[in-house]
């Protein structure tokens, strides 16, 4: 019934434990040009926080400054009938954020239009846009948490899920887990993705989300330490930008093969820019551990 989910949350958890201890952003993106393009790094979720843009410039591989962060640019995100200003905050500069009270509502489709960039040094400003749909998502019921020591080199604490998907056509979700309020999946690498094809309307019923492995430090789990899991309601191009960034990155077999396709985006002209804007809902469950 979860084949097809488990199967691609393993091929995931795979990838990020060979990467293990790499914080990425998404600066880091393999261009098959060395033509410059904007990317655009950003976000707007049910939290009521500071959403955030993040913009940068990848140049000319063969130049020392590959990555010049985007200044001054006009940042906006519209949902068709409000429309929230970001400002670039001038301790980060290329990061812009609305006001704190801004959150996305669920079943409405957001807009990001970026204005005032030169990114071809043409003297011509240009504009670009993306849209998302924040799609809903169900609470989670439980988090348990199951030791696995069937592998002497690989003892760890399973952190399984419990949680209704939403049904109503295809659904993707994306897994973050925390440990005492310090996040352990903190770069796209260990990130754990899915979707319910197989299973739409159906229960996660235990569904394995994250391991913690005992011979990590920051995963080997003591009395009280508290494991909170985030569940991300995602749309499919966002899902899609994360697996292939992954992927991208992940070592090529045999070692000499070509350069993976570029990483698709939602940001438009797709010719000038790369990156992802992303909307989504967020639930969340802790647990202790005794």
């Amino acid at each position: 019934m979860m084949k097809k989910l488990k199967t691609l949350i393993i091929s995931i958890s795979i990838l990020s434990v060979i990467a293990a201890g790499c914080t990425e952003t998404i600066d880091n993106i393999q261009l098959d040009t060395t033509r410059p393009r904007l990317v655009v790094e950003g976000y707007i979720s049910t939290d009521t926080t500071r959403q955030m843009v993040k913009l940068s410039k990848l140049g000319d591989a063969l130049m020392k400054d590959q990555i010049q962060v985007i200044s001054n640019a006009l940042i906006s995100i519209s949902d068709g009938t409000t429309t929230f200003r970001l400002t670039e905050d001038q301790t980060k500069k290329g990061t812009y954020f609305t006001s704190p009270d801004v959150f996305g509502v669920t079943g409405r489709t957001y807009t990001l239009l970026i204005k005032n960039v030169d990114i071809n040094n043409d003297q011509v400003m240009e504009e670009y846009s993306a849209q998302s749909l924040l799609k809903p998502l169900n609470p989670i019921d439980s988090i348990h948490l199951v030791y696995n020591n069937l592998n002497p080199r690989f003892k760890n604490w399973s952190v399984n899920l419990y949680s209704m998907d939403p049904g109503k056509g295809r659904n993707f979700y994306l897994f973050k887990v925390l440990k005492n309020n310090i996040l352990l999946t903190d770069s796209v690498f260990k990130y754990s993705i899915g979707d319910n094809n197989g299973f739409e309307g159906q229960y996660f019923n235990g569904f394995p989300v994250y391991s913690l492995r005992e011979e990590r430090n920051d995963e080997k789990l003591i009395p009280g330490d508290t494991i909170q899991v985030e569940m991300y309601g995602i749309t499919e191009d966002y899902y899609s930008f994360i697996y292939s960034y992954i992927t991208d990155y992940y070592p090529k077999v045999p070692i000499f093969s070509g350069p993976s396709a570029n990483i698709p985006s939602n940001i438009q002209p797709f010719d000038d820019a790369v990156g992802v804007f992303a909307a989504f809902s967020i639930k969340r469950k802790s647990i202790i551990f005794k």
